[in-house]
C-alpha cells in the first residue's frame, strides 16, 4: 500500500477511534449521571446503573425504547445531552463513512488519470520521433540541394559579374 494511502487509512482509522471513545464516554456519562440524579426517585423508571446505561445507550443511538425515562428536569438535561451528542456521533460516522468511499473513488481516478497520462505521453513520443525523423529527412534535401547549387555556381563560372 503507497505511503499516502496507508496515511490517509490511519487518520480514517483514528477518526473511528475517537468516535467510538466519544460514543463511550457519552454511555458512561450520561448513564452514571443519571443514575446519580435518578436512581433513588421512587418515580423513577430508572431502577439499577445498568438501566441507566441501557438508556444512554439507546438515547446516544437515537433508537429510544422508552423503557426508561428521566423524570428530573436534571434528568431531562442530561437526555438532551446525549441526545446532541447521538446526533452528532451519527454526523460523525456517516462522515467517516464518506470519508473513506471518497478517498477509494479518488484513487481510483487518480489512477486512471496515470493511466491516460502514460498513453497521451506514449503516442506524443511517436509524433515527436515522427516529427524529428522528418525534419532530419527535410535537413537532408536542404543540405543536398545547397551543395547542387553551390556546384551549379562553381560551374557556370560565376557569370554573376
Amino acid at each position: 500500500m503507497p505511503r499516502k494511502q496507508q496515511l490517509t487509512w490511519t487518520v480514517v482509522l483514528r477518526l473511528a477511534v475517537v468516535v467510538t471513545g466519544c460514543a463511550g464516554l457519552v454511555v458512561l456519562g450520561g448513564g452514571t449521571a443519571l443514575w446519580v440524579v435518578e436512581g433513588k426517585r421512587p418515580d423513577s423508571t430508572v431502577r439499577s446503573w445498568g438501566d441507566a446505561l441501557w438508556w444512554s445507550l439507546t438515547t446516544l443511538t437515537t433508537v429510544g425504547y422508552g423503557d426508561q425515562i428521566p423524570v428530573t428536569t436534571t434528568g431531562r438535561l442530561i437526555a438532551a445531552g446525549v441526545m446532541v451528542a447521538g446526533v452528532a456521533v451519527i454526523g460523525a460516522v456517516a462522515a467517516i463513512v464518506a470519508l473513506a468511499v471518497a478517498l477509494r473513488v479518488a484513487r481510483q481516478e487518480e489512477l486512471a488519470f496515470e493511466a491516460a497520462a502514460e498513453i497521451l505521453e506514449q503516442r506524443l513520443d511517436v509524433r515527436l520521433a515522427r516529427i524529428e525523423a522528418q525534419v532530419a529527412g527535410l535537413d537532408a534535401r536542404l543540405q543536398a540541394w545547397s551543395t547542387v547549387s553551390a556546384d551549379d555556381d562553381v560551374c557556370s563560372g560565376g557569370d554573376d559579374q
